[in-house]
């Protein structure tokens, strides 16, 4: 069967919706494909409202797209009438894989980081918003239980001694792969909380404006420890912004800036086991995610690769 162009879908979403499709133009188009992924995304401008069109063309199957929309759904009922919020869903359309949503106003926490706003206040607004999405989500305490990271760093440096994966700069990597396995009993069997993850909480999918704040791009419908999702936000601030120097030796973060997002993020503090070990077992992740040969990368991944490198010696010693 001949797939919707992205045309049809828009009108057709946009009249289930109740809107009359002619009347919003289309004012910018993000297109992302890589190996394995391949999406859009458009906002269309109207009088009173402005939305935006989502579509997974790769992978092929369902799930993602289904959890993308379940977990919105989900996200967006739970914190609705607060000021950290989720775009609602208005229709979508499992066979084309596409769903439209009202659009999130503001600026994301990366765009305003790079213009010049001040990384501390952007943090801790940040961190109101997730501890207002972990909090409607339902909290449970838990033991942590560092194992499972632990054991997933131990499989990478296997894999990449069978010769089975490539890592980049792998003899640093092994070096520090080690040293955060041997960290994992300090960990082991501390309290933290579980709440539902959303699954790629980076500087991009927290958009800020005035004194509200908005989530987007769900990819998890599971519960994890808290650190899952504020390890992954915060390692991505490091990763492209932070200020290396500033980082104390055997720490990810600086500080003073990790003291802000916590100033706002009030259900675990900095201490929580869940935060400190993820945060140091995402520099591996990151890192390793990134293609070992040269000319397979981008410059941004070469820039992000050397910072890592760096903040892994930084890290780990």
């Amino acid at each position: 069967m001949k797939s919707l162009s992205d045309s049809a879908v828009w009108h057709r979403l946009a009249t289930a919706a109740g809107r009359d499709p002619d009347s919003f133009a289309p004012t910018r188009d993000w297109r992302k494909r890589t190996l394995t992924h391949d999406h859009i995304v458009q906002r269309y401008e109207g009088a009173d409202e402005a939305l935006i069109l989502k579509r997974i063309y790769r992978p092929r199957d369902p799930k993602p797209f289904q959890t993308l929309v379940e977990a919105q759904i989900r996200a967006a009922e739970a914190m609705a009438g607060l000021p950290e919020a989720v775009p609602e869903v208005l229709e979508f359309d499992a066979a084309a894989r596409a769903v439209l949503m009202r659009a999130a106003p503001g600026q994301t926490v990366y765009d305003l980081i790079a213009e010049g706003a001040d990384a501390a206040d952007s943090l801790r607004r940040a961190g109101r918003w997730i501890a207002s999405f972990h909090r409607t989500s339902g909290l449970e305490p838990r033991t942590y239980q560092p194992r499972f990271m632990r054991n997933h760093v131990a499989h990478l440096l296997e894999e990449d001694r069978s010769g089975k994966i490539d890592l980049p700069k792998g003899a640093a990597f092994h070096r520090h792969g080690a040293a955060a396995i041997a960290l994992a009993q300090h960990f082991e069997g501390r309290e933290t909380l579980s709440a539902a993850t959303h699954g790629d909480l980076h500087l991009r999918n927290i958009l800020l404006d005035g004194d509200r704040s908005w989530g987007i791009d769900f990819s998890a419908l599971h519960t994890a420890p808290v650190g899952f999702d504020i390890a992954r936000f915060l390692l991505h601030y490091v990763g492209v912004f932070g200020d290396l120097d500033a980082v104390p030796r055997g720490e990810v973060i600086d500080p003073t800036l990790l003291a802000a997002f916590f100033e706002c993020y009030d259900l675990v503090g900095p201490d929580d086991p869940s935060v400190q070990y993820l945060l140091r077992i995402r520099v591996l992740m990151d890192w390793a995610a990134i293609p070992a040969r040269v000319l397979e990368r981008s410059k941004g991944q070469g820039r992000r690769l050397r910072r890592l490198a760096r903040l892994g010696d930084i890290t780990f010693g």
